[in-house]
């Protein structure tokens, strides 16, 4: 029987296959890289599935709104929006709204629906900004100014006793204080009810986030206490290193059954944040004047920050009982005694601001 005959190559065979070898080391990156942009959405075909809301604030930045496309489906991956911005451009025009998508897009799709160059709805919001220590009323003034609710509206939404939280006594149907001063982007038409719900939730997120209820308890007060004594401490400063000595103050006060003795509960009283403290008005008969009544007033005299929120469960030690302004941007003085008070009062008084 004859030996089987080696099977030998050309040189064309050999440059045949060399050449096929170098096509597959080049074509197998290449599809490593295309499989790798399928898997974040960045290249193939959408497949749209359910509707999708998603709400996009002002000033949320590209890699946000990635994160928030993927967590709601509409996107398989964050890194592959923020790829398809960087490709396609856009990013900054893309603008704060409520949108309307649906799941299973691509990237590259997801980014033309919100700039709107692809079918898909946006519901614009307007701005409202409410400031830190506004009163109820104030706060109502600020919605009509802003929206398209009216004040009358709002306050009878928000001292209904309809919209309650754990923190609010069952007592109590006003919501003063509990509406948290930030900045919002609301619907175009959104009720009353909605607003003063909005706001609330922002507020428990908040009172959540310094430990409210828990903190209140370990110094033996109520959650809503800790928020009355939070809205003072808003009132009688700025300043933000300054808030716990306040705090410390009104409870080394109400340890010793002092009156509270601050000024803003009158002017909240007087209904009238700008009214002249004469010996008349600090004698008003009211359970806000802590001038003449020992004790917290009944509800709190404003919408307190986070640094006051926390101020109130967080109180600096010491053993200070007065305070009062030491300088012309708004900083106080703190003592123990009355002598150091009268003191630090009398050097106020020769300042020229």
């Amino acid at each position: 029987m004859d030996e089987p005959k080696q099977t030998r190559l050309t040189r064309r065979g050999k440059i045949t296959v060399v050449l096929v070898v170098l096509a597959l080391l080049i074509a197998t990156p290449a599809l490593a890289g295309y499989m790798y942009l399928s898997s974040i959405g960045f290249v193939g075909g959408s497949n749209p599935g359910k509707s999708v809301e998603i709400v996009i604030e002002e000033g949320t930045g590209i890699a946000e709104i990635g994160r928030l496309l993927e967590k709601k489906g509409v996107i398989k991956s964050a890194f592959g929006f923020r790829l398809a911005t960087y490709v396609d451009g856009g990013a900054e025009d893309i603008q704060a709204g409520r949108y309307e998508l649906t799941t299973g897009l691509t990237a590259r799709d997801a980014l033309a629906m919100l700039l709107g160059e692809k079918p898909g709805s946006l519901e614009e919001f307007l701005t409202v900004t409410v400031p830190e220590g506004s009163w109820l009323t104030e706060f109502a003034a600020a919605v009509e100014e802003q929206t398209q609710v009216s004040e009358k509206e709002f306050l009878a939404a928000a001292t209904s006793g309809n919209i309650r939280t754990p923190i609010l006594p069952g007592d109590v149907d006003t919501l003063e204080g509990l509406l948290f001063p930030s900045t919002y982007q609301v619907e175009m038409d959104e009720s009353a009810d909605g607003l003063v719900r909005k706001f609330l939730e922002t507020f428990e997120e908040q009172a959540d986030e310094v430990g409210l209820a828990r903190k209140a308890k370990s110094l033996g007060i109520t959650p809503y206490e800790a928020v009355v004594i939070a809205s003072m401490i808003e009132a009688e400063t700025r300043i933000d290193d300054e808030r716990p000595k306040v705090a410390r103050v009104i409870y080394n006060r109400l340890e010793r059954g002092w009156a509270l003795g601050i000024d803003a509960t009158v002017l909240y009283a007087l209904g009238d944040r700008r009214a002249q403290l004469t010996t008349s008005s600090l004698a008003v008969d009211s359970p806000y004047n802590t001038r003449e009544v020992a004790g917290l007033p009944p509800t709190p005299i404003g919408a307190p920050g986070l640094e006051s929120l926390r101020a109130a469960v967080e109180p600096a030690d010491g053993e200070w009982m007065y305070y009062v302004l030491a300088d012309c941007e708004g900083r106080h003085a703190f003592s123990v005694t009355d002598s150091e008070f009268l003191e630090d009062k009398a050097a106020y008084q020769q300042l020229e601001c």
